[in-house]
């Protein structure tokens, strides 16, 4: 997993510019989750690229892809691909995606040929914070382990109601196994009516001095706004709790009334990003859907 991390590191800062992910875990923390399979590429023995396949429920995406500089255009890249789509298709994923850079063609032009089309802008938006935001909510790491399948359900329930089969219970547990942040929940104490979960500090996908929420969705329907107004406002205290200056997430712009609201609430994009999708279908990105995530 060292020389994976190296490679990982090494590819992105070749591209983005050095100390892009800083102290941040993506390999690692994604290694260790049950959810998740890394898949890497050999050359003489030595670690030549890799990727994770990530599955959430029906859903599956892979990413992020890297091959050490010195071999790119040998042909790695291709094969770790059609590997991530074997392990996607294995495992019955009905909608498959990835993330990759809005701005570059050749990196369009070469998953199409695997079947992923783009579609609509990620937006990896963040907000500075006050220190004054207040708790609200509350953590999933509060809560009894003996209590916690049946408000696990319940976030299943959630996403079940945005997608058939959308299922984040290995988020929720990767965070809670390896103390990268919690998971804060608003609704009902034995219903809840939205989730989040989040990742804050050093060694986890946030780094130092930031939260990150990896995921968080409300129930749609009714009053779904102003939910989506307190599970925000709730990540918002979580990231000051955990000593955060400020708060990273990611939304698709499909979703837009989300993205709006998010604007509104004082969070501007920092980078975007396309996903792209296999079959050519929006999935769970509609306009409606008032949901957080990045296929990073």
């Amino acid at each position: 997993m060292d020389m994976a991390d190296d490679v990982f590191r090494d590819a992105f800062s070749t591209v983005l510019g050095a100390g892009v992910h800083r102290d941040t875990e993506l390999l690692r923390t994604r290694f260790r989750a049950r959810h998740s399979t890394v898949l890497a590429a050999f050359v003489d023995g030595a670690v030549a690229g890799s990727t994770v396949v990530t599955r959430w429920g029906s859903v599956g995406y892979f990413g992020p892809l890297s091959v050490t500089p010195k071999l790119w255009g040998q042909g790695i890249g291709t094969r770790l691909v059609a590997a991530a789509v074997d392990v996607l298709d294995g495992w019955g994923a009905g909608h498959q995606g990835l993330f990759t850079f809005a701005q570059s063609p050749q990196h369009h032009g070469f998953y199409q040929r695997f079947g992923f089309w783009p579609r609509f802008l990620t937006a990896i938006m963040s907000r500075p914070l006050t220190g004054s935001e207040p708790e609200l909510g509350w953590r999933l790491s509060a809560v009894a382990p003996a209590d916690r399948p049946v408000l696990m359900a319940g976030c299943a329930a959630v996403t079940e109601a945005i997608h058939p089969g959308l299922d984040v219970r290995g988020e929720i547990a990767a965070v809670l196994d390896q103390g990268l942040g919690d998971v804060v929940l608003i609704g009902e104490p034995d219903a809840p009516r939205g989730f989040a979960v989040c990742h804050a500090g050093a060694g986890t996908e946030a780094g130092s001095g930031v939260a990150y929420v990896k995921f968080a969705a409300v129930r749609p329907g009714p009053g779904a706004a102003q939910a989506f107004e307190s599970l925000v406002a709730a990540c918002q205290g979580f990231a000051v709790d955990a000593g955060a200056v400020r708060l990273t997430l990611g939304v698709n712009t499909a979703r837009h009334e989300a993205y709006r609201q998010l604007l509104a609430a004082g969070f501007r994009t920092d980078s975007p990003g396309v996903t792209m999708h296999r079959p050519n279908e929006p999935g769970y990105d509609r306009e409606d859907v008032r949901l957080l995530d990045d296929w990073r």
